[in-house]
């Protein structure tokens, strides 16, 4: 697997589309099975502007399949600005090595970057099968809410993908809570972040990898780079062996809560 961690270029799309394409080629030159981007790499915060919006019929996306089918990868393409006939989402597509896409849209989205006066949220957990593992995906502020990952779990995900936009002054809550969520629901969370700096928002980076007994596989510092690493899935049943979180769970009696 590698991940990217991406400084995006303000107030240019383009030339950010420009950037990710040549920097994922590169990624998939490393003969890595799974790529991973971070949030909304197409786009500059705060996300007000609709100029930022991509078609989801547009040519990036099939460009993006190409590169998967040509290198027989999976790709988690972070997440981008797109429009649809139902709505703008904020949206992470999942590319086969076939070059067939499925999507997620954030459930969540974050006021502080005020991506409500752009978005609509999604309402559909982000489940999907990669390379034969059943992986789940979540988009940065879902993270913050335990319900997502503990339900993604429930589904039977192994891996979990983050990818983020998190701010540098927040960044301590970004680690926390990757190694967290990956404590609890004892599986492998992949996080990757944004590192561009700006005059309105800078992000912190710090991508991180986490295995199910919370241990950091990779932790990134602040910079653009393409960090590559094996995950022992076996690791997923050793953990709950050994810990017994999951399998202590009740939620017969949680549901008596509620």
């Amino acid at each position: 697997m590698s991940i990217v961690q991406l400084a995006v270029s303000h107030g240019d799309p383009e030339k950010n589309i420009r950037m990710v394409i040549n920097t994922l080629e590169s990624a998939l030159k490393r003969r890595c099975d799974v790529v991973v981007l971070p949030e909304l790499w197409n786009a500059t915060y705060p996300v007000t502007d609709p100029r930022i919006l991509v078609k989801d019929n547009s040519h990036v996306l099939d460009t993006i399949g190409r590169l998967a089918k040509r290198h027989k990868a999976w790709i988690v393409a972070g997440s981008m600005a797109i429009a649809t006939k139902r709505g703008n989402r904020n949206r992470c597509y999942v590319y086969s090595p076939d070059g067939d896409r499925v999507f997620y849209d954030k459930i969540h989205l974050y006021p502080g970057m005020k991506e409500p006066n752009l978005f609509s949220g999604g309402s559909s957990l982000g489940i999907v099968p990669i390379a034969g593992i059943l992986c789940g995906v979540m988009i940065c502020f879902d993270m913050e809410f335990p319900e997502v990952p503990r339900a993604l779990g429930e589904k039977g995900a192994v891996v979990f993908f983050v990818p983020g936009a998190w701010r540098r002054e927040h960044i301590r809550l970004w680690r926390t809570l990757l190694i967290a969520r990956a404590i609890e629901n004892q599986v492998f969370v992949v996080g990757v972040n944004r590192c561009d700096k700006g005059k309105n928002f800078s992000f912190g980076g710090q991508s991180m990898i986490i295995d199910p007994f919370g241990d950091v596989l990779v932790h990134l510092g602040e910079n653009q780079t393409i960090e590559s690493v094996s995950l022992d899935l076996s690791l997923v049943d050793e953990a709950r062996r050994k810990n017994s979180i999951v399998s202590s769970k009740r939620p017969a009696l949680y549901r008596k809560w509620k």
